[in-house]
């Protein structure tokens, strides 16, 4: 009876202590799921390249452009959540019929676009990046190797309309702020482009511009 009973008790146990000298299926689960589910995202937004030729016009514009101030832009900055800032990014470019969507990355809050200009067609891609509430982009002809005449100011002023057109949601990043904001200033004298630069390329902390203005 006693060796029954035994048997009986022993049967009765939860799997992981019946089986004590067995490994549990549980413990080795999680590890699997945490690889699953990593974030792979690392999508970038590639600056303006340089002029090779004097004289050569661009037709290019870039957040990443910080030294090239004819080819720099600055960012935009938003107060929304940074999943509602792409939405109203996507809702902006998919109303206007003259842009086309190229791609799409929900994930990694990528949109890139193609839009016609004249005899041409102009290319612009946008990053939403949560961490700063920040929205990086390029707006360039997209055959830039073979750019012969000047876009006039195109690739500028659609990027400034796109913004114009979100309701308020995204703002110029550094507007109405200078390196005086941040550091002060003697009698304003930071109060020109350089200033402006720092105050842009600070983010929202207004610090890691130092290396760039050596």
């Amino acid at each position: 009876m006693a060796s029954s009973a035994s048997l009986l008790a022993f049967a009765l146990l939860p799997p992981q202590i019946a089986n004590a000298d067995e490994e549990p299926i549980e413990q080795q689960t999680p590890a699997v799921t945490a690889t699953a589910t990593a974030p792979t995202s690392t999508r970038q937004i590639q600056g303006c390249p340089k002029i090779a030729k004097s004289g050569k016009p661009s037709n290019c514009i870039g957040t990443s452009n910080i030294k090239q101030l004819d080819s720099y832009s600055p960012p935009w900055t938003f107060d929304v959540s940074p999943d509602e800032a792409f939405a109203r990014l996507k809702g902006i470019v998919t109303s206007d019929p003259s842009f086309t969507i190229v791609e799409i990355d929900a994930d990694a809050r990528f949109l890139a676009v193609d839009v016609k200009r004249l005899n041409t067609v102009d290319s612009m891609e946008f990053l939403v990046k949560g961490d700063d509430q920040v929205v990086i982009f390029k707006s360039f002809e997209k055959d830039l190797d073979n750019v012969i005449v000047s876009d006039f100011g195109a690739n500028r002023k659609r990027v400034e309309e796109l913004r114009k057109k979100s309701g308020g949601v995204f703002s110029v990043m550094g507007a109405g702020l200078t390196a005086d904001s941040y550091d002060g200033g003697a009698a304003g004298k930071r109060n020109g482009v350089g200033g402006q630069l720092k105050a842009f390329y600070g983010l929202n902390s207004g610090q890691g511009y130092e290396g760039v203005f050596e």
